[in-house]
Parts: C-alpha cells; structure tokens; sequence
C-alpha cells in the first residue's frame, strides 16, 4: 500500500481546506484557514498524503524557539482511521525530515503521550528519536470521559535532523539491550489488565548508576482507561515518577521495545552514551 502513497507540500487554499475537512472528520475539529497560512507564511509547512488524489493524511509543522534553540515543532500528524498503522505517518516524518533540512532546521520536536505505546515506537524505534524532557499535564483536562481525570501528560520528543547515520545509532541500542535491566516489575488485575507490581514500588530516592534500564508500559492504554479508570490514573502517576526520576539523573529514551502482549518496554539509556 505505501508504495502507492504520495506525499506532497500543499499551499493552494483549495488543498488546505481538503485537509481541514479531514482534520475535522478524525480530530472533531479543524484548525483555521488563517492559522495554517501563518504556518506556511512563518518557517512552517504543510504536507498531505495521497492515494490517486485521495487526502488520506496530513501533517502541520511549525518554526519553534525554546532554551536559545530554533527549531521545527511537528504540532498535529494525523491518519484517515482506513490507513492507518500502515506506515503513512512514518511517511510523512520522513518527507518532513527533508523539507525541514531545506529550510535550514538542525532539529525537530513534538510531544506525545508515554503511555501510548504505538507512539513511542513511531517517534523512537522507527523515527530514531530521543526524550529526556517530561512535562506534566500539558493540556489540561481532555474532554473525553475516560480521559477526564488522568493528566495529559507528555514526552517532548526531539529529532536530529543532521544524523543520518543510523547503523552507529542502532548498534548503539543493540549493545545496550543485551545488559538493560528491567527496572520495575509489573503483574496482572484480577481483571487481566497489567499493572506495575505493588509489592515491589519504583525507589526514586536511589542513585541509578546502569547504563539502560527498560520500563514497562502497557501495550494497550486506551483500553486500560476504558476498563478501569483508577488503573490509567494509577499508571500515569507511577510512571511520571519513574520518568522524571531518570530523567533528572541523566537519562534519555532513545527505543521502545516491543514485548509479548501485553507489555512494551522503553529502553532508558545515560545520555552521554549518545551524546545527548
């Protein structure tokens, strides 16, 4: 399927209007036509993705300044439901990558949410990424029931836009998962549903001196925020400690692992090993 997808950078009104109308139809509203031209018209761009003409996805990125940084920010990538976990939005990271490069960016950020596991693999294992920043609550309350009362916490994803060697990269990680340890253990529900284990709680007052670590996360959050809300709270404050204890002590996701289901793994590795 892929092989019959075209990616292009989109500017006539016509074409933005197309996405707006699939922005709408998969997110429940649509960013402004104003909005989309002062990307484009301020370090920014729009790509689309198509099928025989058919708009099947899109990204918005935008110029970004943090911690006397410029960069791209990559604010809003989405799928039709039909296409994906096909690869399309690998698709579109990739042609962003090079547009970006173009325009003269060195690096490229975005947030996601760490317990969802589809987006740590796209954003670390496919994309080559890397997070040593947490940030918490970032939205505020969502408005979905099942969302409701868990903080929208998010990772802020970072992307070198200049490194295109990945078999260093690669052979990196492989070293280091043949000695990772698994951090924390984790069980099951009464219900089926996996959980970190409660009789052997994260320790965030230690000095963690490894070089990886793997921590779990669940394969499937969304379920567990349907099925037991007191569970996806319970996740999201256990591993928020986890994270930002590691982080604070020189840390880095740079891979997530796939396990068997129901679990994932993020490898957490020194990020002076990378560089960072």
């Amino acid at each position: 399927m892929l092989e019959s997808v075209q990616i292009k950078q989109v500017e006539a009104l016509e074409e933005l209007e197309q996405i707006r109308q699939l922005e709408q139809a998969i997110c429940g509203e649509a960013t402004p036509i104003y909005q989309l031209t002062a990307y484009m018209q301020n370090g920014g761009f729009i790509l689309g993705a198509y099928i025989e003409e058919q708009l099947i996805g899109f990204n918005y990125s935008y110029a970004g300044f943090a911690d006397e940084e410029y960069y791209l920010y990559s604010h809003l990538t989405a799928v039709a439901r039909d296409y994906r976990e096909q690869g399309v939005a690998e698709l579109l990271k990739l042609y962003q990558k090079d547009i970006a490069r173009a325009y003269g960016y060195k690096k490229c950020k975005w947030i996601i949410d760490p317990l969802e596991a589809v987006h740590g693999q796209g954003s670390f294992t496919k994309l080559r990424g890397y997070t040593s920043t947490y940030k918490k609550d970032v939205h505020g309350p969502l408005q979905e029931s099942y969302n409701s009362k868990i903080p929208s916490d998010r990772l802020v994803v970072e992307r070198l836009l200049n490194d295109d060697d990945i078999a260093r990269w690669d052979a990196q990680i492989e070293e280091l998962l043949e000695g990772a340890q698994e951090l924390v253990e984790w069980s099951y529900t009464v219900d089926g549903l996996p959980m970190l284990n409660k009789q052997a709680p994260f320790d965030a007052t230690l000095n963690y001196y490894s070089d990886a670590y793997l921590v779990p996360i669940p394969q499937y959050f969304s379920k567990i925020k349907i099925e037991n809300l007191a569970l996806a709270e319970d996740w999201r404050y256990k591993t928020r400690t986890i994270f930002e204890t590691l982080f604070k002590q020189g840390y880095a996701i740079v891979h997530l692992v796939k396990g068997q289901e129901p679990m994932h793994f993020y490898l957490f590795v020194k990020k002076s090993l990378f560089a960072l």
